[in-house]
């Protein structure tokens, strides 16, 4: 049942990773390689940079607990998932090199640099990043550089934290 459970989870992450991907952009432009002073999230001495090289990145995290990779629809080459305690490493290719996509976070016991995590509070979030570029009932968006923090939200809940790249093909 565990095992059916983590398919499941590995199967929808791979499924909104390929529409959030193939949704492509109306920009034009070449993709960022460095975050421009945007969120970083940090696990234990490693701190992530979005569009950082990801190699550097996984071999400092060291062994992932799990792996995936897909065809990208965005980019020539392959898409990765790295899954750690706590939290997924999602990565993109881009001139025979892959680079830190985005940080999600799977459960509690990570928090972003500022201290957030899933079960914080809205009073939480606000108090630590200030007033969101974009909010809603469901969530809040913040931008920072090259950088774009989405936090989900069920009710007065972090229910969802992801610090992801604005990358354009």
């Amino acid at each position: 049942m565990k095992n059916m459970r983590r398919i499941l989870t590995v199967a929808v992450l791979v499924m909104v990773l390929g529409l959030t991907a193939c949704g492509g952009s109306d920009k034009g432009g070449s993709s960022k390689t460095s975050s421009g002073g945007g969120y970083t999230f940090t696990s234990g001495s490693t701190k992530i940079e979005m569009s950082s090289d990801a190699a550097k990145v996984v071999d400092e995290l060291g062994e992932a607990d799990e792996y995936f990779e897909s065809e990208s629809c965005a980019f020539e080459g392959l898409d990765k998932v790295y899954t750690y305690p706590g939290f997924k490493l999602n990565t993109y290719p881009k001139d025979d090199k892959d680079y830190v996509l985005s940080v999600v976070f799977m459960d509690d016991t990570v928090s972003t640099d500022e201290g957030i995590s899933i079960g914080s509070t809205k009073d939480e979030v606000t108090e630590a990043y200030g007033d969101a570029s974009e909010e809603s009932a469901s969530k809040l968006v913040y931008e920072k550089g090259d950088t774009e923090l989405v936090i989900g939200l069920s009710g007065d809940s972090v229910s969802s934290v992801e610090i992801g790249a604005n990358v354009e093909k």
